[in-house]
């Protein structure tokens, strides 16, 4: 089986690159003292407005081959909410593997620099 020379993960045949490290696989088995595996546990990357946010954020981190984990909060999804002027709101927390926060981070900032582009006849009132 294939291994990555990095994080010596072993994978499939059909898998020619790691999707963590981005190296190409060696061929063979993973040598014998593998290192210890990344800290995958969830972390916060942002709070976005909605849950419909958090998933347009997601797809766009998987695109960068980052997992990404939504959690919602507010009276729509029956979760959690936070109260503002005496009002609950909707609201989503954005979550990445721990090992994989700063391209999250530099991934969220090209998102976050970038123009908005709105059709013709669609832009917003000022």
């Amino acid at each position: 089986m294939p291994y990555c020379p990095r994080c010596h993960a072993e994978y499939r045949r059909s898998v020619t690159r790691c999707p963590d490290c981005r190296v190409d696989l060696l061929p063979g088995s993973s040598p014998a003292s593998p290192r210890p595996a990344p800290d995958t546990r969830p972390v916060r990357l942002c709070t976005v407005p909605d849950a419909s946010a958090g998933d347009i954020l997601r797809a766009a981190l998987a695109e960068h081959g980052i997992p990404a984990l939504v959690q919602r909060h507010g009276p729509i999804t029956g979760e959690l909410a936070r109260i503002t002027n005496g009002l609950t709101e909707d609201y989503a927390i954005v979550l990445v593997p721990a090992n994989r926060l700063a391209q999250a981070r530099e991934v969220l900032a090209v998102i976050e620099s970038a123009p908005t582009v709105w059709p013709e006849g669609m832009e917003p009132e000022d």
